[in-house]
């Protein structure tokens, strides 16, 4: 149950993910490529590998859409912690030890895939999640009755 109207809850949701998608794409692209690419064995994609470059875009953009859609629906949903910043930090690093500390760890020992990059993208993942939740934790309280607590 939704602590905040629906219309809200959207586009606040709408706001993080455009700004927190962004940030994490120039992460990516301008701090973790060049550093982690080599260190992957041949586990990234490149251009020059052949697929569709749009539907594996679209296939990034959903599966970080995921987890903050999670990350905002929870707090708009949990009373505590009581303190906004609080809540969105809390709720971001729950989130982000699932679904990226946790799944890139199953990618590794699944996979051929060094550990060691894997787990320094989760972080960077996660620093930008905690960044959106941040966002979205403000947006959602601002105007909404709920205390800066």
């Amino acid at each position: 149950m939704l602590n905040i109207p629906v219309s809200r809850f959207v586009w606040t949701f709408l706001v993080g993910f455009i700004v927190t998608s962004n940030l994490n794409w120039a992460v990516a692209e301008l701090l973790l490529n060049d550093w982690a690419m080599p260190r992957f064995d041949g586990f990234m994609r490149t251009m020059d590998s052949g697929g569709a470059a749009a539907t594996n875009i679209i296939k990034m953009t959903v599966g970080f859409m995921g987890p903050l859609f999670v990350v905002a629906w929870l707090q708009a949903s949990l009373s505590r912690p009581t303190s906004w910043p609080a809540r969105a930090v809390f709720v971001s690093l729950l989130v982000s030890l699932g679904a990226f500390y946790g799944t890139y760890t199953f990618i590794s020992g699944w996979g051929n895939v060094n550990w060691w990059p894997l787990m320094v993208t989760a972080t960077c993942d996660m620093v930008t999640m905690v960044f959106g939740a941040l966002l979205i934790g403000f947006l959602q309280q601002r105007g909404s009755g709920r205390t800066l607590a």
